[in-house]
């Protein structure tokens, strides 16, 4: 049956037949709000493949038009025009795709072209960023970008490191293991990096990491991990598993019950997080109740969300990851989880809070070394100029992104970071660092410099909520 430009207007993001935003997911058809939609490689071609994306509305006139700040896997514009048939009898929808040219290089690197590009000057020295702007991950994407350029900026304007210039080379792992690999390469080789810094998951981790070592490379991974033995090309500065869970889960299982039931994307991450719950759950007195695990890139989670509740569950230990993870909040909320258990989300950071959305995300808590919250000077003064710099409507902060900003001031402070710099000298003077907390980042505390405490927080409807230490 034809339909009204007010009528396809209400399928937005709700029907793919309206033929719009592929995939379109967001919480709220407002300005300002996070939209997560899968873009077409050839918006002229209905058949064509897409690619994840994220941005936030920027201009609203329902029912005829809609336009979309794109942020990652590029910076652009994205626009959506419901134009009325001419005898009144059904809708045309336009969809302007802006492709400028970083969106033109990044599909070139992607398909594995090397677009020509100037080489490091002598006296600059290059660090990749190696970062999900595509992909379940993206959603940290552009936030990490704007950070990673913030940091190198701050620091060349405070006299660079040892006389030279310092330029961070931003790429995308789409976060897929083949892909980061690609890239991980690209910017040892044609883009001359010996240290990338990373905030990727534990799917693609790994396998850059043996590239590493093969290539004589620095890997600084910056978000909660896993832990692993120790290499000298690999610095890993976040969150573990046993400090995230000993912060969170024995206060939410004595105010709320025993029966635990853990739940994640299927990879390394969630795998050794949820064994490390296991072993506190049994310490703590309590029983697991179940165990499941979904692909990423998952939308349906009713068959977790039916085992929790046919379990009785209290508790639920999650390590679902981005897009996934705001998914399963709000199918969880939809079937009224909150009111019988919560929530603790292991990688639950601001943006995916955003894009779950207010009512949804209430409730669910969240272990981390950094909140935007965070009650210092030094953080005030950290948002202060990040939204100086990219505005008040700038992506939110989080531990998964300020951690990368952390890692390039590190680097810089160590002493060690020079072109020619000797691996073993680096690695150790970053570990050192990070051992004494001599570092003053966004994350401490003023007074306690060498201490640095992870935050328990319950996600509200603007942010999270510290609880007391």
């Amino acid at each position: 049956m034809p339909l009204r430009p007010g009528d396809v207007f209400a399928l937005l993001g709700r029907d793919d037949s309206a033929g719009w935003l592929f995939g379109a997911d967001y919480d709220a058809m407002r300005v300002g709000a996070l939209v997560r939609f899968d873009l077409p490689v050839n918006p002229a071609d209905p058949a064509s493949a897409t690619m994840e994306a994220t941005g936030r509305i920027s201009y609203l006139d329902p029912p005829r038009r809609i336009v979309i700040e794109q942020q990652a896997p590029w910076a652009g514009t994205v626009s959506c025009t419901m134009v009325p048939a001419k005898d009144g009898t059904g809708t045309t929808v336009r969809l302007g795709v802006e492709v400028p040219g970083d969106a033109v290089t990044w599909l070139l690197r992607q398909r594995g072209y090397d677009p020509i590009e100037e080489r490091a000057a002598a006296d600059t020295v290059r660090v990749g960023v190696l970062v999900s702007k595509s992909g379940p991950a993206s959603i940290f994407g552009a936030t990490t970008e704007k950070l990673a350029l913030m940091a190198a900026d701050e620091i060349n304007a405070d006299g660079g490191v040892n006389g030279c210039r310092l330029q961070v080379v931003v790429r995308d792992d789409a976060s897929v293991p083949d892909v980061g690999a690609e890239q991980f390469r690209r910017m040892a080789g044609v883009d001359g990096c010996r240290v990338v810094v990373t905030n990727c998951t534990s799917a693609v981790f790994p396998v850059i990491a043996k590239l590493a070592r093969r290539l004589g490379v620095l890997l600084v991974h910056t978000p909660i991990n896993e832990g692993g033995r120790y290499s000298p090309n690999v610095v890993r500065l976040g969150e573990r598993p046993s400090a995230q869970l000993r912060t969170a889960l024995p206060a939410l299982m004595r105010s709320t019950g025993r029966n635990v039931y853990l739940a994640g994307n299927d990879y390394v991450w969630p795998r050794v997080m949820n064994a490390t719950a296991r072993h506190l759950v049994e310490r703590l007195g309590g029983t697991v109740a179940g165990e499941r695990y979904k692909p990423m890139g998952t939308c349906d989670f009713s068959d977790v969300v039916d085992d929790i509740i046919t379990t009785r569950a209290e508790v639920v230990v999650s390590t679902f990851v981005g897009s996934d993870s705001a998914r399963f909040e709000r199918q969880s909320y939809a079937a009224g989880l909150r009111e019988r258990c919560r929530t603790l989300s292991m990688a639950y950071d601001e943006s995916t809070r955003e894009l779950t959305g207010g009512d949804a995300a209430r409730g669910v808590w969240a272990a981390f070394g950094y909140f935007q919250e965070v009650d210092s000077k030094t953080n005030k003064d950290f948002l202060r100029r990040y939204r100086e710099r990219f505005g008040a409507t700038a992506p939110p902060l989080s531990s998964i992104t300020e951690s990368v900003y952390e890692a390039i001031h590190m680097l810089a402070a160590s002493g060690a970071l020079t072109k020619d710099f000797v691996l073993t000298d680096l690695s150790s003077a970053l570990r050192a660092q990070r051992a004494s907390g001599l570092w003053q980042s966004a994350r401490a505390i003023e007074g306690k410099a060498a201490k640095r405490p992870l935050y328990l927080a319950e996600a509200v409807t603007d942010g999270f909520r510290i609880s007391p230490r």
